[in-house]
């Protein structure tokens, strides 16, 4: 349920309209992550989101922030 409600966020943005989630399992679980212009959203089934722009350092934020992370970082 917490990945449909992480999706259905992202697909607000016409940057991630359509992009695909990938799966990559790591020693702390599965890390779910989804990429778009540059910009990578991740998580886990829980804790919080990072959403890396680039190179740069991860902006972590939890569900209710990340359209307004999102908004920030493509604007």
């Amino acid at each position: 349920m917490r990945d449909k409600s992480i999706l259905e966020k992202l697909k607000a943005f016409r940057e991630f309209d359509g992009a695909i989630i990938n799966c990559y399992p790591t020693r702390d679980g599965l890390l779910k992550f989804i990429q778009a212009d540059g910009i990578t959203v991740s998580w886990y089934s829980r804790g919080d989101i990072a959403v890396q722009v680039g190179d740069g350092g991860d902006i972590i934020c939890g569900i209710r922030k990340l359209s307004d992370v999102i908004s920030e970082v493509i604007s």
